[in-house]
C-alpha cells in the first residue's frame, strides 16, 4: 500500500470539500457571482430599468465602441421603443459576445464593483436576480430572458 504524506491528504480533502461546496451551492441555486459551477438553467430576470436610470448615465450600459475602444454611442438614439438600442440587437447568438454573456459581464461586473466598494446592497448570487417572483414589475421594467424562455 502506497503511503501519502499528510500534506497531500489534506490537499485532497480540501479540494474535495471545495468542489463539493460549489456543487452544493449550484444545486441550491445560490452559486457565487463569478458562476463557478453554475451550469443550471435559470429563469428570466426582471430588470428595473428606471431604477438604474436614476443612478447611472445611459452610456454605462449602452455602448458602441470605435477602433480605439471609446464609447461613441449616439445618446440621441437612446429612446424608448428604438429596437437598435436593445442588447440583443448587437449581442446575438452568432456574435463574439452573445446576449447572455453580455448581460452577465455588464450586470455582474457592475454588481461586483458596487459590492467591493461597499455601496448599497446589490444582488451577488445567481438566484438574487433569476427569481422573477422576488420583484414586483412596473411598466418600465424590462425582462431579460433566461435560458428557459
Amino acid at each position: 500500500m502506497k503511503y501519502f504524506p499528510a500534506k497531500t491528504k489534506i490537499c485532497f480533502i480540501l479540494a474535495f470539500l471545495f468542489f463539493a461546496g460549489i456543487w452544493t451551492l449550484s444545486m441550491m441555486g445560490a452559486c457565487p457571482i463569478d458562476k463557478i459551477g453554475c451550469s443550471k438553467e435559470r429563469e428570466s430576470v426582471p430588470f428595473p430599468h428606471e431604477m438604474h436610470m436614476e443612478s447611472y448615465d445611459c452610456e454605462i450600459c449602452h455602448h458602441v465602441y470605435d477602433e480605439n475602444k471609446n464609447n461613441v454611442v449616439d445618446t440621441m438614439e437612446l429612446y424608448e421603443g428604438n429596437p437598435d438600442i436593445m442588447c440583443s440587437s448587437c449581442h446575438a447568438s452568432d456574435n463574439k459576445i452573445n446576449t447572455q454573456e453580455a448581460f452577465h459581464r455588464q450586470c455582474m461586473g457592475c454588481h461586483i464593483q458596487a459590492a467591493t466598494m461597499d455601496q448599497a446592497a446589490v444582488p451577488t448570487l445567481c438566484n438574487d436576480c433569476h427569481r422573477p417572483e422576488s420583484m414586483v414589475l412596473t411598466e418600465y421594467d424590462m425582462i431579460i430572458r433566461g435560458q428557459n424562455d
